[in-house]
């Protein structure tokens, strides 16, 4: 038997005030002050990752949705290998996690650090703007988007 659906009422709905903070592996919801520690987390997990022989693309930092798997799977990895972890906590985070990010990420290795133009993808791809440029970009449009209170 089907469970019911959940009833969301303007009554019942979150609202901003009532969220909790954000997590620091969600850098989509951090606010621009925690924004670029966080992407220098990620780069250091990637340099470890690399280190391990897990091929990440060159060019992470430039899609959003593999910037957040990395984060989400460096704060696993943390938990994880944390005293009084299980092995299986280890083993499920190689098995899931990171084996998933190479699968999900294997089309990005041909971009080498190139992308088409964002203003004309017909074009030949041009390099991605270095890490630190793309990061201090992010975090001028966050605090554009988030101004502080």
């Amino acid at each position: 038997m089907a469970r019911p659906r959940t009833q969301l009422t303007a009554a019942s709905a979150p609202t901003l005030a009532k969220l909790p903070p954000p997590v620091p592996w969600d850098l989509e919801q951090l606010p621009a002050a925690q924004l670029a520690p966080a992407y220098a987390d990620c780069a250091a997990f990637v340099t470890r990752l690399q280190a391990q022989g897990i091929e990440v693309p060159v060019c992470w930092y430039t899609h959003g949705w593999l910037v957040a798997r990395l984060a989400a799977l460096a704060a696993w990895r943390t938990q994880a290998y944390a005293p009084g972890a299980a092995p299986r906590d280890a083993a499920e985070w190689w098995a899931v996690g990171v084996a998933g990010l190479q699968r999900d990420g294997e089309p990005l290795l041909a971009h080498q650090g190139r992308h088409p133009p964002p203003d004309a993808p017909w074009d030949d791809p041009v390099p991605v703007p270095e890490l630190a440029a793309w990061v201090q970009a992010a975090v001028r449009a966050r605090a554009a988007r988030d101004p502080a209170p």
